[in-house]
């Protein structure tokens, strides 16, 4: 067995924080556990685990220009072949794995919320030593982001417990 070059897993680790320092900003990072429809009424409930992260490095958006041209639209109109063009936007995200749980692991059905939208993780890249993970995600326009609300406990609040007696004459 190898060992592991620690001068690379720190040198990573010290660009990870820098560029979190720079481009640094809160996202919420969801896996869907279970998915149920009523056959009924046709609601449709989820259950679904988050990982808060308070600081994850976010990229801007990459427009690309992409064409489609299905079959369909190929054998429906012979004469004039064309497909429509879209600008699907990709934003990259760098995920340090020391915000997440250890048992947390990354998948491409996974979503990202960001700014009050929903992003599709649609490429997952693993940083060598598991230091990070290089997610590039797809806006979904149009999708309700439903957020999770994570708070954090105060340890001001263990105070509140201790009584005080007096006496007055």
């Amino acid at each position: 067995m190898t060992r592991p070059n620690y001068n690379l897993i720190r040198f990573i680790r010290r660009n990870i924080l820098q560029l979190k320092k720079e481009y640094g900003n809160p996202i919420t990072v969801y896996q869907l556990l279970t998915a149920n429809t009523n056959l009924e009424s046709g609601v449709k409930t989820e259950t679904h685990d988050s990982a808060y992260i308070p600081r994850a490095v976010v990229l801007p958006v990459t427009l690309t220009r992409a064409v489609i041209q299905s079959i369909s639209m190929i054998s429906a109109n012979k004469q004039v072949v064309q497909g429509g063009t879209f600008d699907p936007g990709l934003r990259t995200f760098i995920i340090d794995r020391r915000d997440v749980p250890s048992t947390f692991e990354l998948k491409q059905d996974d979503w990202i919320t960001y700014d009050g939208e929903r992003y599709d993780i649609k490429r997952v890249d693993a940083y060598e030593y598991k230091t990070a993970w290089l997610v590039q995600a797809k806006l979904i326009e149009g999708a309700p982001a439903y957020e999770d609300l994570h708070t954090k406990t105060n340890s001001y609040l263990l105070d509140l417990t201790h009584t005080v007696t007096a006496v007055i004459s």
